[in-house]
């Protein structure tokens, strides 16, 4: 499973977890608002903000009753322009959801690095097909779904020939409570599949993002609202700025102490290895001339030139010189063999 590259960031491999603050429609139709949501997000350590693209006639027939509502949080594309230029200057990558192949187009003219599916579409194949035939990095939630489901979506994009397939566990419930999270899902989709996985986190807790890195998550996704507060669907259960950067910190913290996994003697632990490795040393006054045997010489603390391990090595060898009781040994002490 190699990286992939997003915005010139590499996404899977041994790269940083790539967090995504999820605005969504948290900017509530006010390119102000979509603004400072960038910044902030910038701020608090994410490495892209998505927001969502769509046709509301696309989405819902006029009389909808969701219809007026998302009518009015929809940007043109002049707006995705300068919310472009905005997150280029605070060096964050700006993302979005294309709900309809009109939307997909918009954000390809911009051009957007990646297309990020919401988990709605994983079943509508002929959309994921228009989406992948563009050839750009595809993101994938897979919630609401069955692995019969997830393998014909995948199929269907791996027919178009485009492979730079990202795959998000999710659990689409807003908020989603712990014991629903089934993160064991993510390490299936990892097994199941020749792509990266990560995890679309709708939790209101830190604890399935940091458990999502430990199992090798490479995309965390996070609802991102610059104040709970704020009238809209999102807010009441997306992240703050302080909450943000938190959860970042958490994640980051997550990746440092995963660490290597080649084992070796880590520098923290060289004073403690001096000090709690053991050596050899002449248990009682030794004599020029005298074999080394299991009575005349003890394994203690501290670490000195000749360590535990090396003492089948040197039973039955021959001292050139007296030593007092104490003494570390060493292999200048020894006639040559």
């Amino acid at each position: 499973m190699g990286g992939i590259q997003i915005g010139g960031r590499t996404v899977g491999g041994d790269a940083p977890c790539f967090i995504i603050a999820e605005g969504g429609l948290n900017h509530n139709g006010d390119p102000v608002l979509a603004a400072r949501l960038i910044a902030a997000a910038a701020e608090c350590g994410a490495d892209a903000i998505k927001f969502q693209t769509y046709t509301t006639e696309e989405l819902f027939p006029p009389d909808h009753p969701d219809f007026t509502r998302f009518q009015k949080h929809r940007f043109p594309r002049e707006t995705y322009l300068d919310l472009q230029r905005t997150a280029a200057d605070h060096g964050i990558i700006l993302l979005s959801t294309p709900f309809d192949e009109a939307s997909a187009d918009l954000l390809e003219s911009l051009p957007v690095p990646a297309f990020k599916i919401g988990s709605g579409e994983l079943t509508h194949r002929a959309f994921l097909k228009y989406l992948a035939s563009k050839g750009k990095p595809l993101i994938l939630s897979t919630g609401m779904s069955t692995w019969d489901e997830v393998d014909h979506a995948v199929r269907a994009i791996e027919e178009t020939g485009n492979s730079a397939l990202v795959l998000l566990h999710c659990v689409s419930a807003y908020p989603c409570p712990l014991e629903e999270v089934n993160l064991r899902r993510l390490t299936a989709l990892r097994a199941r599949y020749p792509f990266p996985a990560g995890f679309s986190d709708h939790t209101e807790s830190d604890v399935a993002a940091v458990a999502a890195v430990a199992l090798g998550a490479c995309v965390i996704e996070k609802h991102f609202t610059l104040s709970r507060h704020l009238p809209g669907w999102d807010h009441f259960f997306s992240y703050d700025p302080e909450q943000m950067k938190r959860y970042v910190k958490a994640i980051r913290d997550t990746e440092k102490a995963l660490g290597a996994s080649h084992k070796d003697i880590t520098p923290s632990e060289k004073p403690i290895e001096r000090i709690a490795r053991r050596a050899i040393y002449a248990r009682v006054p030794l004599k020029a001339g005298e074999s080394i045997n299991i009575h005349n010489i003890i394994i203690r603390r501290p670490a000195g030139p000749l360590g535990a391990s090396q003492v089948d090595s040197i039973l039955g060898r021959v001292l050139l010189h007296d030593l007092p009781a104490g003494t570390p040994l060493q292999l200048s002490d020894f006639e040559p063999e």
